[in-house]
């Protein structure tokens, strides 16, 4: 086969060029590590890469998800503890105000008890940055959802807490797939805590209110011991076990916000290791080995050099060699 000094040229042009990409290659591998910086690279590893890098972004808002679950529960967990001590003051309130020989007088008894009704509003209000904890998904409702006024029921007026909330679930997804409002929720509403809602009909506007068990208990305790002449053997019975129940009701909303949380720290764990995990298939996968791509560079180095010498030597002469 005859070889032409075009043939010559040609080849020897296209290897140089070949060793040069090669270089270039390596050396924009090295300038950032990274193996991939366009599809056409290697579009398997592409592929991964990019899945990879979904993955890692996916984790990371179930994993802020978490955190604002775990610190909305835990704000919870708070108010339900106070809301819990707040009742056994409440118990004793009523003990001593049907003991034989009370300490204190029922007003002042009564006084004591309002302050808990009171509180008990404040903690029912409580917030997590502008959301209302018990709210359910009323939860940016101006003032809270729960608020002492005075209602005229059958022309009489009477004093109630209301609540301003509904009675719905508030879900964090933390995991792919559809979200179960009962597992994934991570609040107690306003019923769960103070107890079933009643409503209530203002005669004089017509419009209606829901109100709380727990608070209608405290106020007719708080009114009860108001006059002076309380029904002792009433407070005794019904007051006694009004109390006992809300903070049973109380016990149990605690109860479920711990498990919930204990079900969410168990996930978050999970969630952290399976980011780490994907970090490192990610790194495998994009990440250049600096020694091993060195080594091939300057092995490239030295074939580009040798090339250059060898091609020095093998071009077919041309006139202007003859004119020197």
């Amino acid at each position: 086969m005859r070889i032409s000094n075009n043939m010559v040229v040609y080849n020897f042009l296209n290897s140089m060029d070949k060793s040069q990409n090669r270089m270039n290659s390596i050396q924009e591998q090295l300038s950032d590590g990274k193996l991939v910086h366009r599809p056409s690279d290697d579009p398997i590893r592409a592929y991964r890469g990019l899945r990879f890098n979904v993955d890692l972004a996916v984790n990371e808002q179930y994993q802020q998800n978490m955190k604002d679950a775990m610190a909305w529960m835990n704000q919870s967990d708070a108010a339900l503890s106070d809301l819990s001590d707040l009742t056994q003051r409440a118990k004793e309130i009523v003990v001593q105000a049907v003991s034989a020989n009370p300490s204190l007088g029922q007003e002042a008894l009564g006084k004591q008890m309002d302050g808990l009704i009171d509180q008990a509003v404040h903690d029912g209000n409580t917030q997590i940055g502008d959301r209302y904890i018990f709210a359910g998904q009323q939860d940016k409702v101006i003032d809270g959802p729960f608020k002492r006024m005075t209602i005229t029921v059958a022309g009489v007026p009477k004093e109630y807490v209301v609540y301003r909330g509904d009675l719905n679930k508030v879900s964090m997804s933390i995991q792919a797939g559809a979200n179960d409002p009962r597992k994934d929720s991570v609040n107690v509403t306003g019923d769960e805590v103070f107890g079933p809602m009643t409503m209530v009909t203002d005669s004089v506007t017509g419009q209606s209110y829901a109100t709380a068990g727990f608070f209608s208990d405290l106020l007719a305790i708080k009114n009860d011991l108001a006059t002076g002449k309380a029904d002792l053997v009433k407070l005794s019975n019904v007051g006694l076990a009004n109390v006992d129940l809300a903070h049973d009701r109380l016990l149990l909303a605690q109860t479920q916000i711990g498990a919930r949380m204990a079900s969410y720290q168990m996930a978050q764990n999970m969630m952290q290791f399976a980011n780490t995990t994907i970090a490192e298939n990610a790194s495998a996968n994009d990440d250049v080995n600096i020694a091993k791509a060195t080594i091939d560079f300057k092995n490239n180095e030295n074939v580009y050099n040798a090339s250059l010498a060898v091609g020095a030597r093998i071009m077919p002469p041309s006139l202007v060699d003859f004119l020197k």
